[in-house]
């Protein structure tokens, strides 16, 4: 029996089958699926680069072409001049390169399983996990899986849940909160003839603002011809259009003007697919015997393209916590908790600053257009929110900013201040 039950094969599994195995460390990956499998999330940050680097999966990532990806643009809700950042403006220690990738998520899920399995993983695919099992004091002792038409008990010293959105331990042992402000929903699709245009921007990503509440459009390369569109905005927007699926796509495409224009030629060639339950957290994201990492943890809104930088940044802290359990002998709450802690820190500085995006949209390009907000702004969409000492200056001034808008009656920004509440952030230190 292996050591360490590893439940899914994303880029947070997969990324902890690369440290397991480098650490010498016996473990199992299970995967109900067959991959290559379709997956939304395709523009990654700066700092997974750091992690590639150490697991070695780096000249993989340059030699299979994947679109680079320089900065990124955003497009207020009227026609005018877009706003950018390019990642040269903020080199980061460690990483030599000012770009990182987008790439065709089940082809680099692919990659980096096959990765792990070189490293040592052994990985089953097909593999449906139906529960994480415990002992009669509480610990996590292992999981019940169906292959084919058997059901199988597998144990473990330790179990990893890196089931993503299925969030199978949350779920199972009821630690699952549903944001109480975010509930998101996308509707998305891969399009050619997008016009990306043809300056320096033309392939960063693209984030469109839409005229409704806390609505946003995204546009990724996938390849020379092919992007990624998406629409987001709260659920009831949806639900409200009573539109079906396409033509509610079409109506928010073209209530931004810049989004219309690139879309005007564009031709769908898959279907659409729909995502929603888009910000969620686990009370507790350890326990006896288990760890949860990534979007299985925690899930906040992808305004920024946290999601694969969240999911791989887990892997590694909460790996580092694994390989100590091993050496102590000792597999409780207790010797993971440093994990939580330093994935929860990471993770309330994005969701502290998506609520400040939100609450005032006309504050982000206000401040990323002036030089001393503009590097700290940089430093946090590049994804550098782990182990910082303090909150990031920019998040206090931005607060502060929205406290003079919200108490200056009559002030230019007051009318595009929006219902998410502020009053409660996390900002400390």
């Amino acid at each position: 029996m292996p050591d360490v039950i590893v439940i899914g094969a994303g880029p947070a599994g997969s990324t902890m089958g690369c440290y397991l195995a480098k650490a010498g460390i016996d473990h199992v990956i299970l995967e109900k699926a067959i991959h290559p499998r379709p997956h939304v999330g395709e523009s990654m940050l700066m700092t997974p680069i750091r992690i590639w680097q150490e697991i070695g999966f780096l000249p993989t990532m340059e030699a299979e072409g994947f679109p680079k990806k320089f900065g990124a643009s955003w497009h207020p809700a009227t026609k005018v001049e877009e706003v950018d950042i390019a990642f040269r403006e903020f080199p980061q220690e460690g990483i030599d390169q000012d770009y990182t990738y987008h790439v065709d998520r089940a082809k680099y899920d692919l990659l980096l399983l096959k990765h792990a399995e070189r490293l040592g993983s052994k990985v089953y695919q097909g593999v449906g996990v139906k529960e994480v099992l415990f002992d009669e004091h509480g610990r996590a002792s292992g999981v019940r899986a169906q292959i084919a038409d058997q059901e199988v008990t597998l144990n473990a010293k330790v179990v990893v849940d890196a089931t993503g959105r299925d969030t199978l331990l949350g779920r199972q042992l009821k630690l699952k909160r549903n944001d109480p402000i975010f509930d998101q929903y996308a509707v998305h699709a891969w399009y050619e003839n997008v016009n990306r245009g043809d300056g320096p921007t033309k392939d960063f990503i693209h984030i469109y603002f839409l005229p409704v509440q806390r609505g946003w459009a995204w546009q990724i390369p996938i390849t020379d011809e092919i992007t990624s569109m998406g629409v987001v905005a709260e659920k009831d927007v949806f639900k409200d259009a009573k539109l079906d699926v396409a033509a509610y796509f079409d109506k928010y495409v073209g209530s931004n003007p810049n989004l219309a224009e690139a879309m005007r030629s564009a031709r769908r060639i898959n279907d659409f697919k729909r995502e929603g339950d888009y910000s969620y957290s686990m009370s507790s994201f350890c326990g006896d015997g288990f760890v949860m990492l990534g979007d299985a943890a925690r899930f906040v809104d992808p305004i920024f393209s946290s999601g694969v930088s969240v999911a791989m940044y887990s892997a590694k802290f909460a790996s580092e916590r694994i390989v100590h359990a091993f050496e102590t002998g000792d597999f409780s709450a207790e010797t993971f908790q440093p994990y939580e802690k330093k994935l929860k820190g990471g993770v309330t500085i994005w969701y502290d600053f998506i609520r400040l995006y939100y609450k005032l949209l006309p504050l982000f390009t206000k401040f990323i257009r002036e030089p001393e907000h503009r590097l700290g702004l940089l430093q946090l969409l590049q994804g550098d929110v782990y182990e910082r000492k303090e909150v990031p200056a920019v998040l206090h001034a931005m607060r502060e900013y929205v406290r003079v808008v919200e108490e200056t009656p009559g002030h230019l920004l007051r009318p595009y201040l929006s219902d998410v509440p502020v009053e409660d952030l996390a900002l400390k230190g």
